[in-house]
């Protein structure tokens, strides 16, 4: 297919996306709280439909609120730079709602930057100097959220956009032209935005939050949504291993979920979280390896006995602590080696009131697949995240080729929790945050479908040890794409 066709049809599913996910926001707002051509023909709708949202969840009327343009609302300090502007960005500020009363524009962001506050970003960019007009600060990062903020920034020549929330999180971009998946055309990130919405990862309301708010924004560490969906990739993992089995050597388990509401009790587990949620709606599948040495929870005596996270005293004057989770134990039983070279250095993943209940040299820590670990009172946590810990370290120090985070960063030197984690977020938020669940769900079943991992009468074939090869893959392997 020709490149230019592939971009127009690319371009056209996109506004598509964006525009079904539009609909359904705007009706639930208004329900709830009484690029061919041009590019931002549907980043105008966008501005608006996330504007109008939050302007109604803080209890205000549609019709209250003064919808003046960005030139209109700057007048001539606007029209200066309107010469250092492209003309699709000059259209879509003339469409989009400027505004003193506004609340900030999302959870990261406050409201498109004035006039002089538009090119900060260029300073940051001092190995494109021949290019000055050429990046932009659309939107600032919200007061609160950093030390050096920066926000969401602009590349005229590209079309593209990233969410830098610091200064110090412009190096992970940089070079634009190596780090071509970290920038995204706007449209593809303010649609990741409106999705974050629509499932309720991210809300805006008037209600009290458990950590930090933005105006009407709050983070949520989960929704129902996200349990749902990550429930139908599981599904969906489990299917594609079944299709591959030998006729006559499928488990034929009873009928349920992977575990019960008394067994997740015996386990400690607590009642109201997104991993008791998924693993009581998730099917049981007819196979044991759900991926190379990881076995599926058949036995719940032996899933009791796993946890060592959740029998900890985990408590803070602050809020709720989540406890992580082992779902799927290494099959052979092997521990993981947490000891750091320092004290300050941690291999730990977890949350701190977890990583102090292993003492240095303790072995009782088994190889799996873990649920995170949450404090509901911190900003940017992820229930619906996991941590895979090995019982080997990887050493990428000085290498040019090796197992990489989405971010495109080789893990750290020695880590044993990094493998399929994120790293720095192009959509926005901290790089530390898990990847979803969901996710790894999916790209487990990438690799099963593409035949980088193969099926016999268990389920899938191999221990532990294939997840060595995580670096000589590359992307079509054990590299998850960025995403939110």
């Amino acid at each position: 297919m020709p490149p230019i066709q592939y971009l127009n049809i690319h371009s056209f599913l996109v506004i598509v996306i964006a525009l079904a996910l539009s609909v359904i926001i705007r009706h639930n707002s208004r329900a709830d709280h009484p690029a061919a051509g041009n590019i931002f023909d549907e980043m105008d709708s966008s501005d608006y439909l996330l504007v109008e949202h939050a302007w109604v969840a803080e209890g205000r009327s549609l019709d209250e609120l003064e919808r003046r343009s960005f030139f209109q609302h700057y007048g001539e300090d606007a029209n200066e730079i309107t010469d250092r502007l492209d003309q699709s960005l000059v259209s879509f500020l003339e469409s989009i709602i400027v505004s003193n009363e506004l609340p900030p524009f999302f959870f990261w962001v406050e409201c498109i930057s004035p006039p002089a506050d538009m090119f900060s970003a260029q300073e940051m960019f001092q190995e494109y100097e021949e290019e000055p007009n050429r990046f932009l600060t659309l939107y600032a990062t919200n007061t609160g959220l950093g030390e050096h903020p920066l926000g969401l920034i602009y590349d005229q020549k590209l079309h593209r956009a990233t969410v830098a929330l610091g200064i110090e999180d412009l190096e992970f971009t940089k070079p634009l032209e190596q780090h071509d998946d970290l920038w995204h055309p706007l449209e593809t990130l303010l649609s990741n935005w409106i999705h974050m919405v629509q499932i309720k990862k991210i809300i805006a309301s008037q209600d009290e939050a458990p950590n930090e708010k933005f105006g009407p924004w709050t983070w949520q560490p989960y929704s129902e949504a996200q349990v749902d969906s990550t429930v139908v990739a599981f599904e969906r993992l489990a299917a594609t291993i079944e299709e591959r089995m030998a006729a006559g050597h499928q488990l034929h388990p009873s009928e349920g979920p992977l575990l019960s509401d008394e067994q997740l009790d015996a386990a400690s587990v607590p009642r109201h979280c997104f991993i008791r949620s998924f693993l009581t709606r998730a099917r049981r599948p007819h196979f044991k390896m759900i991926a190379p040495g990881l076995e599926i929870p058949h036995d719940p005596t032996t899933f009791i006995d796993n946890q060592k996270f959740t029998v900890m005293a985990a408590s803070s004057e602050y809020g709720i602590i989540i406890p992580p989770v082992l779902v799927f134990a290494s099959a052979e039983r092997l521990v993981v080696d947490l000891d750091a070279p320092n004290q300050y250095v941690s291999f730990n993943p977890f949350c701190k009131v977890f990583k102090d209940g292993v003492s240095r040299g303790d072995r009782s820590i088994l190889v799996g697949l873990y649920s995170e670990s949450v404090e509901r009172f911190s900003v940017d946590n992820a229930e619906e995240g996991f941590r895979f810990l090995l019982p080997f370290r990887f050493h990428n120090l000085g290498q040019t080729h090796g197992s990489r985070m989405s971010d495109g960063r080789l893990l750290t030197d020695g880590s044993i929790a990094e493998l399929f984690q994120h790293g720095f977020r192009t959509f926005g938020g901290e790089w530390w945050r898990a990847q979803r669940l969901e996710t790894l769900f999916d790209h487990w079943r990438h690799l099963v479908e593409t035949g980088v991992w193969t099926v016999d009468s268990n389920g899938v074939l191999g221990g532990i040890d294939v997840f060595r090869d995580a670096g000589t893959h590359g992307s079509n392997g054990y590299f998850i794409s960025p995403s939110w």
